[in-house]
């Protein structure tokens, strides 16, 4: 096996001169192919996490929608209860049967004439 010393190419064990720009172009190639495989590679598993992250948000919308439903349906209850305690009826109601109140009667003022019109 012979070995040339110049700058530009190498013997092969088979006879022939070789060119450093072919091996170079074979290692350009390869990785070109292992560039787009990693390319490849990542763009899935990116496709991977979008689509589990999609369905992490929306498995978390529906939770935070039935929590709403939930604490809506409290609201309305407690507004209810807030209506009836502040109605009129129950208002009078209390007057009379705790703090003892009566209706009021109606008076009837007859006005009497001015001083000098008699």
């Amino acid at each position: 096996m012979t070995y040339r010393t110049g700058p530009r190419s190498f013997v092969h064990p088979s006879g022939r001169a070789r060119s450093r720009s072919r091996v170079r172009a074979v290692s350009i190639g390869t990785l070109a192919f292992f560039l787009a495989a990693g390319i490849v590679s990542g763009l899935c598993v990116l496709h991977l996490w979008q689509t589990t992250r999609i369905q992490e948000l929306t498995a978390s919308t529906r939770s935070a929608s039935e929590r709403l439903a939930d604490v809506e349906g409290v609201n309305r209850a407690l507004e209810l209860q807030i209506e009836e305690a502040f109605s009129l009826e129950r208002i009078a109601r209390i007057a009379r049967d705790r703090l003892g109140m009566i209706e009021p009667t109606v008076v009837h003022y007859v006005p009497l004439p001015a001083d000098g019109s008699d």
